[in-house]
């Protein structure tokens, strides 16, 4: 059976309640300094990324929301807010942190998803999903919003003691989706270029939806085989393009 494996945070469920929950607490503050929150939040999160992934390739692996709670203050200094300013409680406090951590967690759906996975099931597909975060929480994702994904079709990075784009987490996740088969189709889909890179040079083929980036970057990251505007749009062509005739 031909099998398609997403990226879930940013490709399936959207960042907005992390950056709207900065707004909530920050935003007052961040003004000041002409700091728009929502570009605050995204240099938060891809700091935490690239840490993430640095740590991971160094062998001092941590899992991503351990870095994220430890990481503010280091991002406000570098968006440009003095050092005085973020001495002690003055800017911000931990429990603004954990307010902000906890409504990042509670992920929204991206338009369409549900209807996506009926549309690669109905085609002949078996789903599964790979993550930075660990299983049950993409589980309380999926079950929050009301799409199927079996416990055992979810696959966390943290089995391996690996971030992504560590090549252990993609020979992980093909070897449990069973596309080590010779000759089946076994599909990574992702909204992060990075991720597709990734995933194609360990040998899957490649889906990528601009609902996350907009640009593409092909100079950058190559050409994705399959390339959509969003989530509907990318399931229907996962089956046109790779489903059983």
């Amino acid at each position: 059976m031909p099998s398609v494996v997403f990226d879930v945070v940013g490709t399936c469920f959207s960042y907005d309640n992390g950056a709207e929950a900065v707004q909530a607490r920050l935003g007052d503050k961040l003004k000041k300094y002409g700091i728009p929150s929502k570009l605050l939040f995204y240099a938060w999160v891809c700091g935490t990324e690239r840490d993430y992934s640095y740590l991971s390739q160094i062998k001092q692996y941590k899992p991503f929301f351990e870095i994220l709670s430890n990481t503010l203050k280091r991002v406000l200094f570098q968006a440009g807010i003095p050092a005085e300013d973020l001495e002690g409680d003055n800017f911000f406090t931990k429990e603004d942190v954990e307010y902000i951590r906890s409504e990042y967690l509670k992920l929204k759906a991206r338009p369409g998803l549900k209807e996506m996975m009926k549309t690669l099931r109905d085609g002949g597909f078996e789903v599964w999903c790979c993550s930075d975060a660990n299983i049950e929480r993409v589980k309380g994702y999926f079950d929050h919003a009301g799409v199927e994904m079996p416990l055992d079709h979810i696959l966390s990075a943290d089995s391996v003691n690996a971030g992504k784009p560590e090549p252990a987490v993609y020979k992980y996740a093909r070897e449990k989706a069973g596309s080590d088969q010779q000759g089946e189709v076994s599909v990574f889909a992702a909204s992060h270029a990075w991720d597709c890179a990734a995933a194609k040079s360990a040998g899957f083929l490649t889906a990528y939806t601009t609902t996350y980036e907009l640009d593409e970057c092909v100079e950058i990251f190559g050409k994705s085989d399959l390339v959509a505007p969003d989530l509907i749009s990318l399931g229907k062509g996962i089956v046109e393009k790779w489903g059983k005739k």
